[in-house]
């Protein structure tokens, strides 16, 4: 029996390790200079089980002058078309722009299915939003980029298909309950192949879930 349970753990670390492997990162350097975030329908193709991974701005000790900050949210198709982050909710926060060694990274992962209940899953076939609002100034500039998930990684279909099919949706965040910032911490998780820093949610008697969708990772 306990042969049979190790073997079957290692299958599943097997294809854990597997897919992980096969997930592809697209990097998206979250500032003003980023001339696609700057204009509306600059879309980014993802294939499930990929991985947004969000840069914000980062500067030097010695540099002058503003320092770039920018609060994200994921909001609706109306909330990206008028950059109103009222139609969403607060997703990240670049602000720490002299970070040491390196920016701020901020990881989303497009898995359909979340162990976690109050974890966010992504639909193949659906658009989602990101948008921003600058803390460095008082003006309004609008960043945003729409997400289109396309299929199971390693079967994307040609560009051409995916923009026939892609249609303006509602995040599924629409149909969960509230999650309080407060709420959020981190935790050491196990990925499969690496330890990762995971925010996790405070649940009764001390007892936590790590969050397969979404890292905050920090170089040290």
């Amino acid at each position: 029996m306990a042969l049979a349970a190790l073997a079957l753990f290692l299958l599943a670390l097997t294809c854990a390790n597997f897919y992980l492997a096969r997930a592809s990162r697209h990097a998206v350097h979250w500032n003003s200079s980023n001339i696609h975030l700057r204009r509306e329908g600059y879309t980014l193709k993802v294939n499930v089980n990929d991985y947004l991974d969000i840069y914000c701005p980062h500067y030097n000790v010695s540099q002058r002058g503003v320092a770039e900050q920018y609060v994200l949210y994921m909001v609706s198709y109306r909330g990206y078309r008028t950059c109103d982050p009222q139609l969403g909710f607060k997703r990240w926060e670049c602000n720490r722009p002299h970070a040491p060694h390196a920016p701020i990274k901020f990881s989303e992962k497009f898995q359909r299915y979340s162990a976690f209940s109050l974890g966010y899953e992504f639909h193949v076939g659906h658009e989602y939003y990101y948008i921003s609002t600058p803390t460095h100034h008082h003006g309004r500039s609008c960043l945003r980029l729409r997400v289109y998930v396309c299929c199971s990684t390693g079967t994307a279909l040609p560009a051409a298909d995916a923009d026939d099919e892609a249609q303006p949706t509602e995040p599924d965040y629409t149909l969960r309950p509230n999650m309080k910032i407060d709420d959020l911490g981190n935790a050491l998780c196990w990925s499969g192949s690496q330890w990762i820093l995971e925010h996790w949610v405070y649940k009764p008697l001390g007892i936590h879930h790590c969050r397969g969708i979404m890292h905050h990772m920090r170089s040290l």
